[in-house]
């Protein structure tokens, strides 16, 4: 940010444009859900250093206006007291219409708010701030002024839904008892459906270098979902999140790793059909990695796309390519057996699939957080790393048929688990401890 003539006290020079709009449609939301746009005009702070400090692969405010696109915000305003220009923000949602202002820091902020709220509201954010998605989420759920208590450390208010008569709260003292409602984040549901477990509430401060580094580091862990099967829960997510610290300030995109990703697995699928296994295995590890990585950025950057959303295709297709790669590789080397073990994983895993697909479309829900027994299971059910764990211990044994036949029998059992476990929950009453 480089400095500008100062504006006269109260003065607003503004700039306005649609977001630039990137190839592929709006990926500034996930694409397999569909956000109400909301037309209050949201105000982000963003004089000072701070909110273009990088936290987590891009700038703070980036973060901000990804955030709040995402919750259906369409109306964005940025106060500036410097060089900016529009594609610096960094929106992405085709809907978003991005204004800029430029405002000496001591410039107040309650006139502008006042003439943008009119006669309704409008959301007004201290850019230095980090703010969790559901935080945002809860306070474009308010219809009235709100107020969000300040994070640790702070006293003054930064982040609120004013009107015109309550814009001169933001950035004042909280006080103690008054009239406009206080939004404590503390006391915010913190389980999450997109994580598959409890995901503390992220919302803090970021006006120094160290607190910004700090918060990647918070932001690169708290990508890791919870519910996993073992390797994925306690194997990959140092090597996954090196990567990911690497790859996030770099112009590398989630969907370039998914199509790198799906082109390495159909090779590695080549070298499994040709018994090449001192070759496949790392490249199925390193697979299983990239697949970890893409989805990881995605969420630390809050970049999303019509591709990624349908990632698990790729994923499945690339997949059952290795097992019946494997199968014919065997087959070809005298396993007569072997075509039939193949069948038995690859139907297994459909069997799966299908039991998955209809929960999460008749209960909302992962069958994996129906209980604690069903997330106990789901750290060895047969999936991509439990199967390549078990082909890697028997090519050691110096038997990968015999890995393919314990994966084929394993890969029948987990669907039949899973199956069964559907229609127990399609058949019991509906219960009020699932979350929400």
């Amino acid at each position: 940010m480089g400095a500008t003539a100062p504006n006269p006290i109260g003065a607003v020079a503004s700039s306005t444009a649609p977001a630039p709009r990137p190839a592929g449609g709006d990926p500034a939301r996930p694409a397999t859900r569909e956000t109400e746009a909301d037309a209050r005009p949201v105000v982000l702070d963003a004089r000072g250093e701070a909110p273009w400090r990088i936290v987590g692969g891009i700038p703070l405010v980036t973060r901000l206006a990804r955030s709040f696109e995402l919750a259906g915000f369409v109306d964005l305003h940025v106060v500036v007291d410097g060089l900016a220009s529009v594609r610096d923000v960094g929106a992405r949602g085709a809907r978003t219409r991005l204004t800029l202002h430029r405002l000496e820091r001591s410039t107040p902020l309650a006139p502008l708010l006042r003439r943008l709220a009119g006669s309704g509201t409008a959301v007004a954010v201290d850019a230095a701030l980090g703010v969790d998605r559901r935080l945002v989420a809860a306070l474009a759920s308010c219809s009235a002024p709100e107020l969000v208590a300040p994070p640790a450390g702070e006293t003054r208010v930064g982040l609120a839904l004013v009107d015109g008569a309550s814009a001169a709260r933001f950035g004042a003292p909280l006080p103690p008892d008054g009239p406009i409602p206080v939004l404590d984040p503390a006391r915010l549901p913190t389980f999450s459906l997109e994580m598959r477990g409890e995901t503390p509430i992220f919302y803090r401060a970021l006006r120094s270098a160290r607190a910004a580094r700090e918060a990647t580091d918070t932001l690169v862990r708290a990508t890791q979902k919870h519910v996993m099967d073992a390797p994925a829960r306690w194997i990959d997510p140092p090597v996954e999140n090196t990567l990911v610290r690497w790859l996030a300030p770099t112009s590398v995109t989630p969907n370039q790793i998914t199509i790198a990703c799906t082109l390495l697995g159909f090779f590695g699928a080549a070298l499994l059909w040709h018994g090449q296994f001192a070759l496949a295995l790392p490249v199925l590890y390193v697979v299983g990695w990239l697949d970890g990585v893409d989805g990881k950025l995605a969420r630390l950057r809050l970049h999303y796309s019509r591709l990624g959303a349908g990632e698990s295709y790729f994923d499945f297709a690339y997949e059952n390519a290795w097992w019946i790669a494997l199968a014919a590789g065997l087959s070809d080397a005298g396993y007569v057996e072997a075509a039939g073990w193949g069948t038995a994983l690859v139907l297994g895993n459909l069997l799966d699939e299908i039991a998955y697909t209809i929960g999460h479309a008749r209960l909302g829900i992962a069958l994996d957080l129906l209980s604690p027994a069903d997330g106990a299971f789901r750290l060895v059910a047969g999936r991509r790393n439990i199967y390549v764990a078990i082909l890697l211990v028997g090519t050691l044994l110096g038997s990968p048929y015999a890995g393919l036949v314990v994966m084929g029998a394993w890969a029948v059992v987990t669907g039949v688990v899973h199956a069964v476990r559907l229609v127990v929950a399609l058949r019991a009453p509906a219960r009020r401890d699932l979350p929400a």
